[in-house]
C-alpha cells in the first residue's frame, strides 16, 4: 500500500470557490478523472497538464467551451485520441447552446465506447443544465 509523506499546493484557485459554472465544469472533470484514472500511476506530462486545465478553469473569461476542449485534448492522454479527420466538426467550436450540449454528449459516448466499464458520468447533465 502507498502513502502519501507530503504534499503541496502548486496552484490555488482564486475564482472556483464561487463561481457556480467553474464549480460545475470542476465537478464535471472530477468525475471523469475518477472513473478513468484507475491505476496508481506515475505520469508526469499528464499532471502537468491537468494543473494547466485547472489553471485555464479558473482564470479564463470564457468557459464555456473548456470542458469540450478538456474531453478532446484528455482523449489523448488516454489513447483514445479523436481522429480530427474523422471528426472535423468536433474540432469547431461550437457556438450554441444547442451545439455544445451535443458536441458533450457526442463526446461522452466517444469516451464510453473506447473505455471499459465507464459508467454513466452523472454530472453531465448537471453541467448541461447549468449551461442552459
Amino acid at each position: 500500500m502507498q502513502t502519501l509523506s507530503s504534499a503541496s499546493l502548486v496552484y490555488t484557485p482564486t475564482t472556483l470557490s464561487y463561481d457556480v459554472l467553474r464549480q460545475c465544469v470542476a465537478m464535471f472533470i472530477a468525475e471523469l478523472l475518477t472513473y478513468t484514472l484507475r491505476h496508481p500511476m506515475s505520469d508526469q506530462p499528464l499532471f502537468d497538464w491537468l494543473c494547466n486545465c485547472i489553471y485555464k478553469l479558473d482564470k479564463e473569461e470564457d468557459i464555456s467551451n473548456v470542458h469540450i476542449e478538456f474531453l478532446l485534448d484528455y482523449a489523448v492522454y488516454m489513447g483514445i485520441g479523436i481522429d480530427e479527420e474523422e471528426h472535423p466538426e468536433w474540432y469547431s467550436k461550437p457556438t450554441s447552446r444547442i451545439e455544445r450540449q451535443e458536441r458533450l454528449r457526442e463526446l461522452i459516448a466517444y469516451f464510453q465506447e473506447h473505455i471499459d466499464d465507464l459508467p454513466t458520468i452523472k454530472s453531465l447533465d448537471v453541467l448541461i443544465e447549468v449551461f442552459n
